[in-house]
């Protein structure tokens, strides 16, 4: 090819091997600034690759509109609710076997929720057990899911959902008696791409249910 667009985890030795192995045959290569290992996971690093990917392919008016309408949402919803005094905490969960992931505030998926307003319940844990998950009783919980090639999407999703839903030890918490368990998809929020505007609007409807937003 001419060039390789990926995650930097598939430049490895067990996978594509090494980058500059693929330039020095001819090949480009570019990577999603938030799948480097170490360091914060940004919108702002979704932004850049965007607008790195419209001037490499010269199309930088496209990339420039699809940036400014994530940020209009951002700001529609921020202005929506500047009115409202107790903005919601919320965890970012993601049930995998005997581990759950909590998207802190290093991860974009923590990013893109503080800069709707809302509050991390425990900004620095990477993984939480149940304990940790009813000490932080959030308002809002979002469960995050993946289905791949073969997967029943909506099967997969009630998965998910049912590891907070139907366990007994988070009937007291807030999240689930008030109805507030949010499913979003893992590419809404982890490397997301073209798909930020959609994890945008997935995280602001469930932050604010209640409130016009005007966003679609």
């Amino acid at each position: 090819p001419d060039m390789i667009l990926s995650w930097s985890s598939l430049f490895s030795d067990k996978n594509l091997g090494n980058v500059t192995n693929w330039i020095d045959k001819g090949c480009n290569t570019y990577y999603n600034s938030n799948t480097r290992p170490g360091g914060e996971r940004t919108l702002e690093n979704e932004y850049t690759d965007i607008l790195n990917l419209g001037k490499i392919f010269d199309v930088q008016d496209k990339a420039e509109a699809i940036v400014d309408d994530i940020k209009a949402v951002i700001d529609n919803t921020l202005e929506a609710t500047k009115d409202v005094e107790e903005k919601p905490t919320v965890m970012v969960l993601e049930p995998l076997g005997e581990d759950i992931t909590n998207y802190g505030a290093s991860s974009l998926g923590g990013d893109m929720v503080t800069k709707l307003g809302a509050t991390l319940a425990n900004p620095d844990a990477s993984t939480v057990g149940k304990e940790d998950i009813i000490a932080a009783n959030p308002d809002v919980i979002f469960v995050v899911y993946m289905p791949y090639s073969g997967d029943d999407p909506e099967t997969v999703k009630q998965e998910k959902l049912d590891v907070l839903l139907k366990d007994e030890a988070y009937q007291s918490l807030d999240a689930v008696k008030n109805g507030r368990v949010v499913p979003i998809m893992l590419s809404e929020m982890y490397a997301s791409a073209t798909r930020t505007k959609d994890g945008i609007v997935t995280f602001a409807n469930g932050l604010y249910p209640d409130i016009d937003l005007g966003i679609e």
